[in-house]
């Protein structure tokens, strides 16, 4: 199948054509059925990077760092990076699915710290709280 680059295709074309896909994925009813549509779907090539890619962000929230995650999957660091950023900083996919966090105070026993302070500082509206409660430990 010949590759076509995202701005090629319409984006109502491809939000119909990503919404059918999520709504297939969403119909299928267990793990086997899930097996044999991507098995279908996927070359093995493609199976194995959506695997490694989980594999990063579990390794992640379990707090590995960079250089032990690049050894053990032979994957380099911008993939490792590029996961990062979705996992912390995307749409909350890996978290829900790869994490299985309950709440935020798990949430954010999961995140590194410096990872942690990086997203407060970015949405600081979303965290004020935790913001107004962090300047007050300063202060005493």
């Amino acid at each position: 199948m010949a590759k076509r680059k995202i701005q090629e295709v319409d984006k109502i074309e491809r939000r119909e054509m990503l919404s059918e896909f999520f709504g297939m994925v969403a119909e299928l009813k267990s793990s086997k059925d899930a097996e044999n549509f991507f098995k279908d779907l996927l070359t093995p090539s493609e199976s194995l990077m959506l695997t490694r890619r989980i594999a990063i962000a579990k390794m992640l929230l379990e707090g590995w760092n960079f250089s032990d995650i690049t050894k053990k999957l032979k994957v380099g660091s911008n993939t490792i990076n590029t996961v990062s950023s979705w996992l912390y900083s995307g749409f909350g996919g890996y978290l829900n699915e790869v994490g299985k966090v309950a709440n935020k105070k798990e949430f954010k026993k999961r995140i590194p710290d410096a990872e942690w302070q990086r997203i407060k500082k970015r949405y600081p509206a979303h965290f004020l709280l935790f913001n107004i409660i962090d300047e007050f430990k300063k202060r005493k």
